[in-house]
Formats: structure tokens, C-alpha cells, sequence
């Protein structure tokens, strides 16, 4: 059978997760009477922003809107609700998806990045649907049908959010049983809401005697026609109740003491299980029917939707088409679903009712008929549903082995669509199948403590090495092994554990896993251009980063593999703020070639921008404007229009060098994309913001500088971003500077020694250039001078700041890249031997940087007279005096 799916989406669950049907309102039914003075409302609906329609059920709410999205001149997109929708992102995305239908390319546009957003941001995601939404001046309603049965707080927030951005081209019309919880006074304030109740909706004596003698073809007087509008107080479907019970011969004229009970009591009525004269007129129609068509009601009341294969199956009878064909001829309750006449379902009160009945043949009957339909569903591709009846059915051995083969459909980063399983699922069973119980362990990794999470790893990993073996096939215990390990890294990488996160990576592949597909699936904070700044726990701290990114890329680093060229860009990063530029090459190339194999967005980006950042540092502009443009021709429309801002700030970054005055003006020219931001802006949004102060600075627009650097320095201090802390000051002291306020400008300048100093901050200062280098000549001056506090800054940190902008210079003059890898091996000085050597320049005694490496002082000491011995140096002293002449420090 076809699958109802939008084909073309993102990922296979999108395949069954999403209903047609319940994108559009069903046909309007045969019993439908046109009452013009509810259908021409149509006409004043854009004239109000949002139309309420609240009234009990039957009250012909769903047939008013079938009435006006009839009509040729309104454009709509509609949404069916049930209970099932409680989720938010999945309600979004049938919204998403229903408006896809009116304004074409719009899941294309909108779903990929609302996906990528909505898990950390729903606010931006809305935004960015809004904006979407209100490029096109195409008037469209927008229909939530069944809104009550919505129940999710944060469904309703963002909704509230959501109505007050609504676009001019939007309308929205909500239809619900109960008044939405928004707050809407303003707009009603503003005439901007129209409201229809059941005042509004029910039928008027002169409607009723038409629909009775002319819908319902009843021989009855007028007078008998109007007494029962007045019985039902114009109730629709008490008034068809009736007219259906007169049909057959029931005592339809009931006196006033016994008449239908109000419908805004209906709900509470059935809550306590008292019984209304509805109820009573529902069993005579019911009673009233043969024997074959009663069990058959009974049996497929069940299903939220149902076709003939279907009901064939529940109602173990040949002649269920002939079945469902009869219902409808004779109007009873039967709603079809589409245009075709291949799924139905019975009007809500009618169903409520037969379940009624249906409970009185017991619970085991029940579940019987539950099983029917989950296999049938499943058998039939529909997995969703299938697992609804299994849990209902209490089948929950079924549902738990249907649960782990759908998890291997779903991209994790979506798992919202398998959670609500989980919830009601009981753990027992999900622990029963250890496949499953993993997959369990991922969705609940963001909300169960460390420890807990590691005792339950532990648990699980004995299972499955003691208790499984020779139960499984060995690749079966590989790959469960392989996850678990990956979960420990991940578990770690979440609670900013990076030496625990490099010791799970390395033993993973230490196990001899042969690839690392699973590493795909950890759940990165964001999509970031920069590992230094962006990583969860680096946050721009090198020592930290070292630690982590250093031991996974030596590790991997002659492995063809994910994490290779994923932590290898952010110890590239590190190695060049440190200025090891000639090893920053190495690791980035590195870094390149595997992204390039593997051809994931994500890898190739951060790859390719760590490259373009090396290029700019040797001063090779148009080697990097290059690779930008090859970045750019490797990613997908879809990936590009994600991938673009952060592209084009590095771009900008670029062209600043080439032709700052222009290139200034090009970019305060283009306004800053405020409506699309997220309330916690990202580290890529950031550094565009920092581009755009340097083109303030260019221009001297001092005033907009100074308030937008206080604005991103808030920010960073807030969410402890250290590069950007250092930025934010070296950037606030140049332009300081160029004010004439050079005291200022020094004390500024301090607050970035203090941030970057113990963390080796050094190509931040140099990228600045010849501005920055007088300002830290002149804060030497001043600290030796005695005339400002040091404020615990180490001046041969200084000192090797300064010397860094020879070595800067020395490395711009090459004409490749190839020949700046000579400067580590000019001397020959060892990677170790380069580091303690900084430690000499910083004037750490030789048991000091003993402690810092773990090694004795007496190793120390004969990798200083090794140093010594290569730079002809007899001291200390002078071996820093020829690192600083020749630029290696």
C-alpha cells in the first residue's frame, strides 16, 4: 500500500510520522446544509487576524470551515488535531507542512534549519517560519482544527508567541471545544479577533425545519421541526439525533422536563458517567441497526482512522466496504477523511459512545482488536500507528520490538518522535532488549545525572559481555560494545568532561572498532565554523582544548576517520593561537582530507575556514578568498544556506585586510539580520558581529562600536567565552587608541593580558597588528616604569608577544605556505623542546617546568642545554635575546 508521506524530507521518519490526511479537513458530508449566513463570513475573515470558533462538539464547527475552504478565492492550509499531538516540535512541523501546501518551497526553505534550531532555540525557529512566511503577499487561512485537544503547556506559549508575529498574509482560525489559553484581549481590543460560539453556529428555527424536511427528507410538520431546533437549543447534532431517531421510529418529541441537555454540559456529563438524553438517543440509533452492523460498529470504534482492508480485518467480515458505503448513505456519524473515500472515521461523539459500549465486552476483547489493528498497520507501513495500538492494547513485548527496529530510522538528532514511546513503554521491557535499552539511555543522556548515567552504562556493558555471549552473534555484541563506549564519551562531552571525552575516544578506537559511524551521532551543542570557540567546555580555553583535542587528533591523526577531522581542526585552531603556525598546517591539511572524503557539511566547513584563517595569517588574502569559493561550491543549496553567514563573515574578515575603507562600507551597508538571531546568539553570529565593529572602527562610528562591544562582552562574560572576552578588549583598546585615549587604551589592553595570558593567548594579538604592537611596547614601558600595576601579567609573556610580531612578519614574506613550515625546523627544536623553551622566555624555573610536564627537573635541564646547544646560546638570557632576533618566540 502507498505510504502517506511528503517525499524528499528530512530523513525516513518524516515518511511516516507525518499523515496527509490530517492536512486537510475532510469533504464536507452529504448531510451538509449550506447556511449563508454563516458561509459568507468568509468574506470578513481577513479583516481580523485570528477567528475563534469554540463550541461543543457537534456543533458544526468542522463544517463551517469545510464551508469557506470550499470556496475557490481562499487560499488554506489546515491541520487536523488530535490528542496524539503533544509534542511541539512535531506540532510545528505540521504546520510547516500544511502551509507547504498553499506557499510552494517552503519545507524546503524553512525545514532543514528549523530542524537544526528548534532543539536548542525554539524562539528562532519560530522566528525564522515567521519570516519565511511573510515574504509571500499570497492570503492564506491557516486552520487548526480540534485546538482542545492540545494540552501541552509550551505548545501553548509558543503558539501565543506565534499569533503576536503573525504575518499580514496570515489568518488564523482556530477551532476548539474550549477557549484557547491565550491571551487575546489586545486583539479583540484592536478588532482583530472574531469569534464564533454556539450561539452563533446553531441552527435557527427556520434552518432547522429546512434541514429536517429538505437534508433529512423527514415527512414532518414545521411546528414539530421548530419544537426540536428549541429542544436541542439549535444543537446540530442533537437535532440530527433526533431526526435520525423519528427516521426509525423512535419517540423523537421528548417533553420539556426530559429534553436534551444543554451541549456545554456534555463533556462534564460524560466525566462522571452520568447519561444525557444524547445518550440515550445515540443507543436507540445504535439498537436500531442489525446485528451485522452493530458488531461491526463496535469492532472498528477502536481506530482514529480506518479504510475498508481495515475494518475487514476487525470486523472479520467479507462485506466491510459494503459496510462503511451504507453508514455513509445513511448519515450515520461516518466522516470521510479525504476526497477519495479511502479513509474514515466516526464523528467524535458517536465514537466516544461506541467505545462505551465496546468497554462492556470486556478488556480482553479490546486488546484483542488493538493487536488486529497493529499488525494490519504495521504489516501496512504506517509504524506510528501500529505502536499506538500495540500500547493500548497493552501488547507491550510488541511494541518494545517495534520500538528498536524504528530507532535505526531516525536520525538521533530527532528524537522527539520516538520519546513519547518511551514514556509509556515499561522499563523492564525496554532493559529486555539491550539494543533498545541503549537507544533509551541516548534520549534521556541530556536529563539523567552523570553518575546514574554511568552506573546504568556499567549494568548494561555487564549484560551484554557476561550474560549475552553466544545468545547474539559476535558483530551484534561488537556494535552494542561500540555504542555503549560512544555513549560514555558523549555522556562526558555533555557534562564537560573533556579528559574523560578524549580517554572514551581513544579507547573506542583502541577496541579496534573499524569505522566510527556512531561518532555521527553525538549530539554537538551547534554547527559552529570554529572548534576553539564553539566546543562544549573548550569555550576558547587552550589548555583545556589541548588536553582534549590533542590526545584525540595524535591519536587519530593517521586514521581516515570522523573524529580526525572533527577534533583536528580544534587542535589546529589551538596550535595556531599558540603561533605554531608550520603545525597548525600540518593538522589542518589533515584535518581537509578526510573532510573532503567523508563530504559532511558539518566537517568540511570548520576544515576549510581553519585554512582560509591560515592563509589570512601569512597574509595570502586571495589564496583564501579561493578557498571560500571552493567551501562554497562543495555544499548543497540547502547546507549553503545555512553555511552562508558564517562564510561571508570570514570573507569579510579577509577583505578588511585587503581594502579596509570599502570594504567597511559594504559591510555596515548590509543591516544586521536582528529578526533571525537567537536569544543566546552563536559563537559564528558573534564573530560577524565582531566584523562589523571593525568596520566601525575603519569609519570611526566610535559611538555604535562602544555599544555594541559592551553588548557582545556581556555576553561573553555571561556564557564564559574566552576568546571573545579577548577580542571583545583588544578590540575596545584600539579603539581607545584612535580616540587619543592611549591611557585608556593601556588599561584595556590589560584586561586582555589577564584574560589570554595564562592560557597563551598570542595570534589574537599579532592578527591586530602594527596598532597592537605599540600598544603593548608602550604597557612594558609603563609596567617597568613603575607607572601602571602589572596586574599579575607576566612580562616575558609580553615580551613574547612582541616578539611574535617579527616572526608574524618574517612568515608573511614567504611566498608559500610550504616554506613557513621551515620556521619549527629552522633550528630543529623539538616540539617539547619548544615548549619548555616558552616556559625559559616566560622566567619559570626549571622545577616549575618540571611540574607543569610531570617530568623531573633533571629532564627539564637537558632539554635547556639541547636548546642552548642548536641556538648557540650560553644563558638563559641570551638564548631568549636570539629567540626574540630571529622571531621563535
Amino acid at each position: 500500500m502507498q505510504q502517506e508521506h511528503t517525499a524528499g524530507l528530512h530523513g525516513d521518519w518524516l515518511q511516516f510520522m507525518i499523515l496527509t490526511t490530517k492536512l486537510e479537513l475532510p469533504p464536507l458530508p452529504a448531510d451538509t446544509m449550506d447556511r449563508p449566513r454563516l458561509s459568507l463570513q468568509r468574506k470578513e475573515l481577513f479583516q481580523s487576524k485570528v477567528t475563534l470558533l469554540t463550541a461543543p462538539a457537534g456543533s458544526g464547527k468542522s463544517t463551517l470551515l469545510g464551508s469557506w475552504v470550499r470556496s475557490e478565492a481562499v487560499q488554506a492550509a489546515c491541520v487536523c488535531l488530535d490528542d496524539k499531538d503533544q509534542d511541539p516540535l512535531q506540532f510545528w512541523l505540521y504546520i510547516i507542512h500544511a502551509l507547504d501546501r498553499v506557499s510552494k518551497e517552503l519545507c524546503g526553505d524553512v525545514l532543514p534549519h528549523f530542524l537544526q534550531r528548534y532543539p536548542i532555540d525554539p524562539r528562532s525557529a519560530l522566528i525564522l517560519l515567521l519570516n519565511r512566511v511573510a515574504q509571500t503577499n499570497q492570503h492564506t487561512l491557516l486552520i487548526l482544527d480540534d485546538y482542545h485537544a492540545v494540552t501541552q503547556p509550551e505548545i501553548h506559549e509558543q503558539m501565543q508567541y506565534f499569533i503576536e508575529n503573525l504575518p499580514l498574509s496570515i489568518h488564523l482560525v482556530l477551532s476548539s471545544r474550549t477557549y484557547p489559553p491565550f491571551k487575546l484581549e489586545k486583539l479583540r481590543l484592536r478588532g482583530e479577533l472574531k469569534q464564533f460560539t454556539l450561539q452563533e453556529l446553531a441552527f435557527t428555527p427556520e434552518e432547522g425545519i429546512e434541514f429536517c424536511q429538505e437534508i433529512m427528507q423527514l415527512d414532518i410538520a414545521g411546528g414539530d421541526a421548530r419544537g426540536w431546533v428549541q429542544q436541542t437549543e439549535g444543537w446540530a447534532a442533537g437535532l440530527k439525533l433526533l431526526a435520525l431517531s423519528h427516521a426509525w421510529g423512535g419517540n423523537a418529541l421528548v417533553s420539556p422536563m426530559n429534553s436534551i441537555s444543554s451541549p456545554l454540559s456534555l463533556e462534564d456529563h460524560g466525566a462522571t458517567g452520568e447519561r444525557t438524553i444524547s445518550d440515550y438517543l445515540l443507543e436507540e440509533v445504535f439498537q436500531r441497526q442489525s446485528p451485522e452492523m452493530q458488531q461491526f460498529l463496535l469492532r472498528t470504534a477502536i481506530t482514529r482512522r480506518m479504510n475498508s482492508s481495515l475494518c475487514q480485518v476487525l470486523s472479520d467480515m467479507q462485506e466491510a466496504p459494503q459496510l462503511l458505503r451504507q453508514l455513509e448513505k445513511e448519515h450515520l456519524f461516518l466522516v470521510p477523511l479525504d476526497r477519495e473515500a479511502h479513509w474514515y472515521r466516526y464523528h467524535h461523539l458517536f465514537s466516544a459512545f461506541l467505545k462505551r459500549e465496546l468497554d462492556r465486552c470486556g478488556t480482553e476483547q479490546v486488546n484483542e482488536l488493538h493487536a488486529l489493528a497493529a499488525l494490519w498497520y504495521e504489516q501496512q507501513g504506517y509504524p506510528a500507528e501500529a505502536l499506538d495500538h500495540y500500547i493500548l492494547g497493552q501488547h507491550m513485548q510488541d511494541a518494545s520490538r517495534l520500538l528498536e527496529e524504528l530507532f535505526a530510522h531516525f536520525i538521533m538528532g530527532e528524537w522527539w518522535t520516538l520519546r513519547r514511546y518511551f514514556d509509556v513503554v515499561p522499563l523492564e521491557i525496554v532493559k529486555s532488549r539491550p539494543k533498545l535499552y541503549m537507544s533509551y539511555l541516548f534520549l534521556v543522556a541530556r536529563e539523567m545525572p552523570y553518575g546514574q548515567m554511568v552506573k546504568q552504562l556499567d549494568e548494561l556493558e555487564h549484560v551484554i559481555r557476561v550474560h549475552l555471549q553466544g545468545q547474539l552473534e559476535p558483530e551484534i555484541i561488537g556494535y552494542l560494545l561500540q555504542v555503549i563506549c560512544v555513549m560514555r564519551a558523549y555522556m562526558a562531552y555533555l557534562n564537560r568532561d573533556l579528559d574523560g571525552l578524549a580517554h572514551y575516544l581513544v579507547s573506542y578506537i583502541d577496541q579496534g572498532y573499524p569505522d566510527d559511524i556512531a561518532f555521527q551521532y553525538m549530539d554537538y551543542d551547534r554547527r559552529e565554523s570554529m572548534r576553539l570557540r564553539s566546543f562544549h567546555g573548550v569555550n576558547g580555553y587552550l589548555r583545556r582544548g589541548e588536553a582534549c583535542f590533542g590526545a584525540i587528533t595524535e591519536r587519530w591523526y593517521a586514521e581516515h576517520a570522523y573524529v580526525t577531522s572533527y577534533y583536528g581542526v580544534g587542535y589546529g585552531e589551538i596550535l595556531m593561537e599558540q603561533d605554531r603556525i608550520a603545525e597548525a598546517i600540518s593538522y589542518a591539511d589533515r584535518a581537509l582530507e578526510v573532510a573532503l572524503q567523508i563530504k559532511v557539511a558539518a566537517l568540511l566547513v570548520p576544515a576549510y575556514v581553519l585554512k582560509v584563517r591560515l592563509e589570512l595569517t601569512l597574509g595570502r588574502y586571495e589564496e583564501g578568498l579561493k578557498l571560500l569559493q571552493q567551501v562554497s561550491g562543495l555544499l548543497s543549496v540547502k547546507d549553503m544556506e545555512y553555511w552562508q553567514p558564517a562564510l561571508e563573515a570570514h570573507q569579510y574578515r579577509i577583505l578588511i585586510e585587503m581594502s579596509p575603507v570599502a570594504s567597511a562600507q559594504t559591510i555596515l551597508a548590509k543591516p544586521a539580520n536582528e529578526g533571525d538571531v537567537a536569544t543566546e546568539i552563536s559563537c559564528d553570529q558573534i564573530f560577524l558581529s565582531m566584523i562589523r565593529i571593525r568596520a566601525m572602527l575603519i569609519l570611526e562610528h566610535y559611538d555604535h562600536a562602544r555599544e555594541e562591544l559592551r553588548r557582545l562582552r556581556k555576553q561573553a562574560e555571561e556564557r564564559d567565552l574566552l576568546a571573545e572576552q579577548v577580542e571583545c578588549a583588544l578590540l575596545e583598546s584600539i579603539m581607545l587608541q584612535k580616540q587619543g585615549l592611549t591611557d585608556a587604551s593601556v588599561v584595556t589592553l590589560s584586561r586582555a593580558l589577564v584574560l589570554g595570558g595564562p592560557e597563551g593567548y598570542i595570534r589574537s594579538f599579532v592578527a591586530e597588528g602594527e596598532q597592537m604592537k605599540q600598544l603593548l611596547q608602550q604597557y612594558l614601558y609603563l609596567c617597568r616604569t613603575k607607572e601602571i600595576q602589572d596586574h599579575g601579567v607576566k612580562m616575558a609573556y609580553v615580551k613574547q608577544l612582541i616578539s611574535a610580531f617579527a616572526k608574524d612578519k618574517r612568515g608573511r614574506s614567504r611566498s608559500s605556505i610550504g616554506e613557513a613550515k621551515l620556521d619549527s625546523k629552522e633550528v630543529g627544536l623539538s616540539p617539547m623542546e619548544q615548549k619548555i623553551f616558552g616556559h625559559i622566555a616566560e622566567g619559570l624555573t626549571s622545577k616549575q617546568i618540571a611540574a607543569e610536564f610531570g617530568i623531573s627537573p633533571g629532564t627539564v635541564n637537558t632539554h635547556i642545554r639541547r636548546v642552548f646547544a642548536k641556538l648557540g646560546a650560553s644563558s638563559r638570557t641570551h638564548a631568549v635575546q636570539i629567540a626574540e632576533q630571529r622571531g621563535l618566540l
